[in-house]
């Protein structure tokens, strides 16, 4: 039982990648997804036809393969229900949610809690007891299967207890009773434990490392606190700044987000095996800031990033991104998150795109605040998919307000961004005075932008590769493609260690792309842009040198080489593999 660290409510992968997964084997294309099934059942809702809303859901739902997008449609139906007031209905809904969740993740994994908790709610509104008390008792379950702090479901005991008071004599009541008992000596042990003064399992011997990043988000908190659930998809009325933890295992793989998986039969979180999203801290927004001037003081690169998500991202997930990107370029700075109110659902495109753009105004007041209090003299900013319609407002507003000031950013990275491309060119004129360097990830293998595209009258949409990517002046464009097709996720700039050695590159010495690794110019009759290829740059050993290097001020080949001989690479090193590392170091500098 791990007392000191409690889990989250355990995400199978992301969600993104059980869609990549699912889709990659499914004979549903992944354009058949109607975007708009989201808008046409809130117009039926609205319109108080909630059969015609249900029915909208049962026909995607009856040719529809991918899990993660059943489950998204399952949580629609039984929002609908519980929105109607049709409370039996909605907790048999969330309760046939639960069963198909449970075929991915067994029926003891937490991230079924919240799912049992809102079927006990809708089933006990309804008078149907029995019910209520089962999937109450449930939820009580799994906390103590998965060794989860008791307050967490003090709620959820309190209704249970209120039930069996009033149960009349017999099973129902029984049942209630028993789950009591056993909640009862279950937050005895745990209480037992924890004053016996349990070693914190964070200790890096047992496998793994913390992260600390720091984060901003206009979400609005659930009420849970769990810490993967800790912030919903609901827009809140203010910004709210606070500080996070994640866990990455000492066997983690650079670009991944390790995460339990049915292939392997491991149906928890385990911080020795997986990315684990592990404490959430809102603070007032002066105390973090203090924070990061504090560690700021004691970093001689006084750096930070701030990472923007995109659209189907929840915070949790967007955390676990933010983290393990600090880690796998061992960045020594700050690391930010900045997380705007996204569904985390397939089917809420269009609602995304609706609080999209108010963030962005919210992102502006922020990134001053980071300028101005963060104690950081180097920042980089990283948005990507839909979150870039959030930083494109933010920096057009930030260089409006300061024009004629320095350039306040150092690396812009825009990748994927989901925005027309014809709107993009128009603001970057404004925005580009605010950076020293500006860079386009693109790709023609996205399905979101794909999507997006179809969505907008075939529009081209800013991130597209290919020979139809954007040329700027003063933007470097640069194409993604070969790094492949991710689906659902399209997180190529991430999680791949090859865009993170690039995105290093860039951090360590704003190097044009003709001086960085796996960079070939290709030049139409639109303009020139760059292709990435990640081939050549070795970048699974390649990513941690390089961390290395900038750590000791290396700014050339010819240091390079020296510091890598020096104190890095050992004198029995194998023939083969220091020659494989001198040769991607040569091309990390550009050179053959």
């Amino acid at each position: 039982m791990r007392i000191a660290f409690p889990a989250r409510w355990f995400v199978f992968g992301s969600r993104a990648a059980v869609c990549a997964a699912a889709l990659a084997f499914s004979p549903v294309p992944a354009l058949a997804l109607d975007m708009m099934l989201d808008v046409r059942v809130a117009e039926a809702t609205a319109g108080g036809d909630i059969p015609g809303a249900i029915a909208i859901i049962d026909a995607s739902l009856a040719g529809e393969t991918d899990p993660a997008i059943v489950e998204d449609l399952l949580r629609r139906r039984a929002v609908v229900y519980a929105d109607a007031g049709r409370a039996k209905e909605a907790g048999e809904a969330w309760t046939r949610l639960a069963a198909e969740m449970a075929k991915r993740v067994e029926d003891m994994a937490p991230e079924l809690i919240p799912i049992w908790e809102e079927a006990g709610a809708e089933f006990e509104k309804a008078g149907e007891t029995g019910s209520a008390v089962d999937a109450y008792a449930k939820a009580l379950a799994i906390v103590e299967s998965a060794g989860l702090d008791p307050a967490v479901a003090e709620a959820t005991r309190a209704r249970l207890d209120s039930l069996a008071e009033h149960a009349p004599d017999g099973p129902v009541a029984d049942q209630a009773i028993d789950a009591l008992e056993a909640f009862a000596d279950y937050r005895q042990d745990f209480a037992d434990m924890a004053a016996g003064g349990v070693r914190d399992t964070t200790d890096p011997e047992k496998g793994y490392k913390e992260v600390e990043i720091y984060y901003a988000t206009d979400r609005a908190r659930s009420g849970s606190d769990l810490p993967g659930e800790f912030y919903g998809g609901q827009r809140g009325s203010q910004l709210e700044l606070g500080t996070a933890v994640v866990s990455i295992p000492l066997s983690h793989r650079p670009g991944a987000i390790e995460a339990p998986s049915i292939w392997s039969f491991e149906f928890r979180e385990d911080p020795q095996r997986h990315v684990v999203l592990a404490k959430v801290t809102p603070s007032p927004n002066e105390k973090v800031f203090a924070q990061m001037r504090e560690q700021m003081a004691k970093s001689p690169g006084k750096e930070a990033f701030v990472f923007i998500h995109g659209f189907n991202v929840p915070f949790h997930e967007a955390a676990m991104r933010t983290a393990q990107m600090a880690y796998d370029m061992n960045f020594e700075g700050l690391p930010i998150l900045y997380s705007w109110p996204s569904r985390g659902s397939v089917l809420s495109y269009i609602a995304d795109t609706a609080v999209v753009n108010l963030s962005g105004r919210r992102l502006t007041l922020f990134l001053e605040d980071i300028v101005a209090k963060s104690g950081a003299t180097r920042i980089h900013l990283i948005a990507h998919s839909m979150g870039n319609r959030a930083l494109t407002d933010a920096l057009e507003l930030y260089a409006l307000r300061n024009q004629g000031k320095p350039a306040a950013f150092d690396q812009v990275l825009f990748t994927a961004p989901d925005l027309d491309a014809g709107l993009f060119a128009e603001m970057v004129k404004t925005i580009r005075p605010t950076a020293q360097r500006i860079t386009l990830y693109a790709s023609n293998r996205d399905w979101a932008l794909a999507v997006s595209r179809q969505l907008h009258g075939d529009s081209p949409r800013a991130g597209q590769g290919g020979n139809d990517i954007l040329r700027l002046a003063d933007v470097d464009s640069i194409d993604m493609t070969t790094i492949g097709e991710d689906m659902l996720a399209h997180s190529y700039y991430a999680n791949n260690p090859s865009a993170l050695t690039d995105i290093l590159s860039l951090f360590w010495r704003d190097a044009p792309p003709e001086q960085r690794c796996g960079m070939s110019k290709s030049t139409t009759d639109k303009g020139a842009y760059w292709a990435y290829s990640p081939e050549p740059c070795d970048s699974a050993a390649l990513l941690s040198t390089l961390s290395i290097l900038r750590r000791g001020s290396v700014k050339n080949a010819s240091e390079a080489r020296s510091f890598l001989n020096s104190y890095i690479l050992s004198p029995t090193i194998d023939a083969d593999e220091r020659s494989r590392l001198e040769q991607a170091l040569g091309r990390l500098f550009g050179k053959s």
